[in-house]
């Protein structure tokens, strides 16, 4: 007779409360994509949490785009009124020249579809 037991750990993480509308700044990757989370970690069995494997809730700095994370407490520069400069845009930003080679790019250029061997072509009056 075989008894299968499964186990494992599972963490529970939500936004930090306060800090719910905070956007960080990575010092990984150089974005203000960072946000403040609580994780609690447990050991699970058989998918059930029960033991929780920290006494109290770990409070991080988490980024979106790259997934670094840091500790709360290593990070005095974060407050509930952090936010990005005005002037600051969201995400990674196209090179300079970009909007204007996209503009060139949008003049389409109307070619017939190409014909396969040995096929024959459609007569004039259709296209």
């Amino acid at each position: 007779m075989a008894i299968c037991i499964t186990f494992g750990t599972h963490e529970f993480t939500s936004m930090l409360e306060g800090y719910e509308n905070v956007r960080a700044y990575c010092y990984n990757c150089q974005h203000w994509n960072g946000h403040c989370l609580t994780r609690w970690p447990f050991f699970t069995v058989c998918f059930v949490p029960l033991i929780p494997l920290a006494t109290h809730k770990y409070k991080e700095v988490t980024c979106y785009t790259c997934r670094f994370t840091q500790d709360l407490r290593d990070r005095p520069d974060i407050t509930p009124e952090t936010r990005p400069p005005p002037h600051m845009q969201w995400g990674p930003q196209p090179p300079p020249g970009a909007q204007w080679q996209q503009q060139q790019q949008q003049q389409p250029q109307l070619q017939s579809p190409p014909v396969a061997h040995g096929a024959q072509q459609e007569p004039e009056s259709y296209k």
